[in-house]
């Protein structure tokens, strides 16, 4: 009988992914609209998903940071698990840290300067967080370009279930 820890189960899995896969459809319709509706182009739907999108990676976030806590007891050290991501073709950040970043940049990004470790994850990965005037040339959708060159949040979901599952193996 092996001795796993009751807290290697992972249940906050199915709300991550129910609130993932809402959010996901949400996306959808607004995306549908490009098509359906003549005024509705890819500027609208850039204004209209990009809090969306903020919301999924603050839900990623509280996985990652919950996930942490199951694993080590608390989250004083999560920096160094962040770094056990994926990483990021062309550069020395991973997935995971881009993932908190852009959560960061979404819950803060009308406050002014993100905060220290945001803006150095974003500045490292040349990611526009100032000045913004293009919606496509912006940290959150140029930093889901890096994530998921279809933007899709089930590639997302799936990427950072995997890193869970790394921090027990």
């Amino acid at each position: 009988m092996s001795n796993t820890s009751w807290r290697r189960f992972d249940f906050r899995r199915a709300s991550l992914n129910v609130t993932i896969m809402g959010l996901q459809q949400t996306i959808d319709v607004l995306h549908a609209q490009t098509e359906e509706i003549h005024w509705y182009d890819g500027d609208w739907f850039l204004e209209e998903s990009e809090p969306i999108y903020g919301l999924a990676f603050i839900a990623f976030q509280n996985y990652i940071n919950g996930s942490i806590k199951d694993f080590d007891g608390d989250t004083t050290k999560k920096t160094g698990y962040y770094k056990k991501g994926k990483p990021l073709t062309g550069f020395s950040k991973t997935d995971i840290e881009l993932i908190i970043a852009l959560a960061n940049y979404a819950k803060h990004k009308d406050e002014g300067h993100p905060h220290k470790g945001t803006a150095e994850v974003l500045n490292e990965l040349g990611l526009n967080f100032t000045d913004v005037i293009y919606l496509d040339q912006s940290a959150m959708f140029q930093g889901l370009e890096l994530l998921d060159s279809k933007w899709e949040l089930s590639a997302i979901l799936e990427s950072v279930i995997a890193w869970r599952e790394s921090l027990w193996t």
